[in-house]
């Protein structure tokens, strides 16, 4: 038996055009095998690749703008589909005006010549509406404002007839400094919306609705974002019904520099003064404007200041009577309603104004927070 296996493996090797000899060591039928040669060297690597994280400016798909005209993008119509750019260019005498939320990237400069407008976005408290074309809605039945990027919403004042002493609603309350600074994005409301204060007429129509809270708008720019002498970026929470809107907010984010030689706002709206049937209203809080940049040059204004409380020159006469409703808030409080005492004409007491908010300066590369 062990002969036949010697003789198989000796056939089995011939096959193969190999030999082995005595002692294990084989030969081709053409000679000798060699050693196995070295392994060869390393190719050259390769380029690397973009920074994954500076995809939070866009890839410039949309290419350059130019804003040479007003442009309301709140226009489906006309808004563009594509909001990242290589540059973007605002030119002098130009509006463009902007939904809340908005996030626009840019792979090169940003240069404001002109006026950017931040639409407002969070509504304002609501208790009807009566006029042309409407069901007649104004009833006793309230619908809070929205609280915005506040803590807590502003509140509707007491309504009442002419013998009770009627309490003014609270402001909204507002977010600290350290939270401010750490709200990196902007989302479909900003400020907080003012609480309502009573019936408004307006030629045939009536209502009682509280003033809206500014939007809210981010610009990420690989470039230097540039707001020029004389240009506008404004976020200003709405005015004049019910309670004045908490202010918007602003950021603006480069990994090269941010300058600022114009103006600034994320204002909040003033309260509605007293009438024949309301109370003073209070002031909107005001809002946050962030910049954030290895450098930042702020030559301008930049203004986060809080809304005016509404007056108090009107008397309340009205047998059905409404106190002053708050202020939406956003960085800084809404301010407090104005109370409407007990009697048939009285003078009603003072609201109070929204708390100023934030004008904020990271110097730092932004990219990595973003």
């Amino acid at each position: 038996m062990k002969s036949v296996t010697h003789a198989l493996l000796i056939h089995t090797l011939l096959i193969a055009g190999l030999v082995c000899l005595t002692g294990g060591q084989c030969v081709s039928d053409t000679g000798m095998m060699g050693p196995p040669g070295m392994d060869g060297m390393d190719g050259t690597d390769g380029m690397d690749g973009t920074d994954g994280s500076l995809r939070v400016y866009g890839d410039g798909s949309a290419g350059d703008k130019v804003v040479s005209s007003d442009e309301n993008w709140n226009d489906d119509a006309t808004a563009p589909t594509n909001l990242q750019f290589s540059s973007l260019t605002i030119e002098e005498g130009a509006t463009l005006t902007v939904p809340s939320g908005m996030t626009i990237r840019v792979t090169g400069d940003v240069t404001n010549n002109g006026t950017l407008l931040v639409r407002t976005s969070a509504d304002g408290g609501f208790a009807g509406l009566d006029g042309p074309g409407t069901s007649g809605d104004l009833s006793t039945q309230i619908t809070a404002p929205d609280s915005g990027i506040g803590t807590r919403a502003a509140q509707a004042g007491e309504l009442s007839d002419n013998t009770v002493f009627a309490l003014a609603g609270q402001g909204g309350e507002g977010i600290s400094e350290f939270e401010s600074r750490q709200l990196l994005t902007v989302g479909v409301v900003a400020g907080g919306g003012g609480a309502v204060g009573g019936d408004d007429t307006d030629g045939s129509t009536t209502s009682n609705v509280g003033s809206a809270g500014g939007g809210g708008v981010r610009i990420l720019a690989m470039g230097t974002i540039t707001n020029a002498e004389g240009a506008v970026m404004m976020a200003d929470g709405g005015a004049g019904a019910g309670g004045g809107g908490g202010g918007g907010q602003i950021i603006l984010a480069s990994m090269t520099a941010v300058v600022n030689d114009g103006d600034i706002m994320a204002r909040g709206g003033d309260g509605e003064s007293s009438d024949s049937n309301e109370g003073p209203s209070g002031g909107g809080g005001g809002g946050i404007v962030h910049m954030l940049a290895p450098m930042v040059m702020n030559d301008g204004t930049v203004d986060v200041s809080g809304g005016s409380a509404g007056g108090t020159s009107t008397d309340v006469t009205s047998g059905t009577r409404q106190a002053g409703g708050g202020g939406g808030a956003s960085g800084g409080d809404g301010g407090r309603g104005g109370n409407v005492p007990n009697g048939g004409s009285v003078t009603p007491e003072a609201a109070d104004d929204g708390q100023d908010g934030f004008s904020l300066v990271t110097e730092l590369d932004p990219t990595s927070l973003l």
